[in-house]
């Protein structure tokens, strides 16, 4: 405690968190405990699929100012996936929406087969009366011209949907459309301002190299950018910390690559952003960009750059 910063930031994940609710109570208490005797303030949020969300747990997060990033497909999750848990989800999205404190975020999440329910789908989330969407596009598997073409028109179709809503409510619901003008060499912020405990105690820069390390211990990789055990952590000499920190900060758009070129030769290099560590769990190197990836990028920059424009005609 007594390191961490005046304010600071902590998030449940899984799997599944709301399976170990008591630990997520138990941390919380504990938490507000030594913000107390140390002055300081800690801000809380959970990423879940909102199946198991009762009434009761949605008041502790309530009570406790929580941030929710609920996961959720929209239509597209009842028509190919997950039937038994669509009405427990709406049910929480209601109760969550109702609560006072509790800042909903729901995650969309569209691969190359789902892909042509992304316009309608987000409509029906925006239409329960949520306010903060984030999409999200599935790079685990690989997307062909045909999927990528229905991308480009379903994320036309969501850019028309938005600018009716924006007409009508003069809110942006869709995150990935709020404008942002400044441009900047995106880097992964693991390791830098974040770290992430994995269930057996190791500490990692964030989650997701946790769960792509596991079981791969003798991976080379592996030492890279794990910066040890919690048990002991005291024991281990600075400049292994600053040696894992520098593998991190390696880890940024100008650093990476296709197979074509160098991602810092690319006239959209300063409006790209590409989660390295998603990318590895397609089975490419961190820092190797597959051409499909950088085609999705490229069809979100421009369709990112027409919604900035009609927006700015209805300003005029």
């Amino acid at each position: 405690m007594p390191r961490l910063a005046k304010e600071y930031y902590v998030n449940f994940y899984g799997g599944e968190p709301v399976l170990n609710f008591d630990i997520i109570e138990r941390t919380v208490n504990f938490l507000i405990i030594e913000n107390t005797k140390f002055k300081k303030r800690s801000h809380f949020s959970i990423t879940t699929n909102g199946a198991l969300l009762s009434e009761e747990k949605i008041r502790f997060l309530d009570k406790h100012c929580f941030s929710v990033e609920l996961s959720f497909d929209g239509l597209a999750q009842v028509i190919r996936r997950d039937r038994k848990s669509y009405d427990k989800v709406i049910q929480a999205i209601a109760k969550l929406l109702e609560s006072q404190n509790i800042r909903l975020e729901i995650n969309s999440v569209f691969d190359a087969e789902s892909v042509e329910y992304v316009s309608e789908s987000i409509a029906f989330i925006i239409g329960l009366g949520v306010r903060n969407i984030n999409l999200s596009l599935s790079i685990l598997g690989s997307w062909n011209q045909q999927s990528l073409d229905k991308l480009e028109q379903e994320i036309a179709k969501l850019c028309d949907i938005q600018l009716d809503y924006y007409k009508n409510t003069g809110e942006i619901q869709l995150v990935n459309f709020r404008k942002d003008n400044q441009k900047r060499i995106f880097y992964c912020s693991a390791g830098r301002d974040r770290l992430a405990i994995s269930t057996d105690g190791k500490i990692w820069g964030c989650h997701l190299f946790a769960d792509y390390f596991k079981d791969k211990e003798n991976s080379p990789q592996f030492e890279e950018y794990c910066f040890g055990n919690l048990g002991n952590l005291g024991g281990r000499p600075e400049n292994v910390f600053s040696k894992i920190h520098s593998n991190y900060s390696q880890l940024s758009m100008d650093n990476f690559s296709t197979k074509a070129t160098k991602c810092f030769l690319c006239p959209d290099l300063e409006s790209c952003t590409i989660c390295p560590m998603n990318v590895s769990f397609a089975g490419h190197s961190l820092g190797e960009i597959p051409d499909y990836v950088c085609a999705i990028q490229k069809i979100k920059i421009r369709e990112k750059e027409k919604f900035s424009k009609e927006l700015s005609k209805i300003h005029r």
